[in-house]
């Protein structure tokens, strides 16, 4: 009787196992994942190379007026070195330390310019990734897909839909140009 009853446990429960594992699968094999290369749309998207031909821009006026100022911080200190024979100790030390505080004052603010350039790219970058979104969802409702993924997080799928073409083309066609704005800094 315990066996018969034993035999029909197991029967009726390897016929539920295989039914979950056919629904699984059936469930598995509906599911589209879009997969997207975000590092290449971000790198050859035409509105993220004119962000950065505008940084680049900026950068180039940038260090026009820091190498202007470091040709007078240089010849300042030349001028230094010059009198040092010609006055006193205490006068050249005096000098000396105006000098070390511009020179320091100068080291902040290319620190503070390369932020400022930094952080104005990040800002119209992000705008980029804001117009995106909408774009890149259109997409993956005409395919289908439930889930997109940046094909840097997928380590393996069966059967991807990938967007990453079809979702350049639109951003080329759709985004809006975006200007770079100097974002100023706060100072502490």
């Amino acid at each position: 009787m315990i066996l018969r009853i034993t035999k029909k446990s197991f029967v009726l429960f390897c016929l539920l196992f295989s039914f979950i594992q056919m629904s699984a699968a059936q469930s598995k094999s509906s599911v589209i994942i879009g997969v997207i290369d975000m590092q290449k749309v971000m790198r050859e998207l035409d509105v993220v190379k004119d962000i950065n031909a505008q940084v680049k821009t900026h950068e180039e006026k940038a260090n026009a007026a820091l190498t202007a100022a470091e040709k007078k911080l240089k010849d300042e200190r030349t001028q230094i070195e010059r009198q040092k024979t010609l006055v006193t100790p205490e006068a050249y030390s005096k000098k000396q330390t105006d000098f070390n505080r511009k020179a320091a004052k100068f080291r902040v603010e290319v620190q503070e310019k390369n932020r400022q350039l930094q952080l104005s790219r990040v800002k119209a970058l992000d705008d980029v990734r804001q117009q995106m979104l909408p774009i890149i969802r259109e997409v993956m409702d005409e395919n289908g897909a439930a889930l997109v993924l940046d094909v840097s997080e997928v380590l393996f799928v069966e059967k991807p839909l990938e967007v990453t073409q079809k979702v350049m083309e639109r951003l080329n066609k759709g985004l809006k140009k975006i200007k770079v704005e100097i974002v100023p800094l706060k100072k502490s």
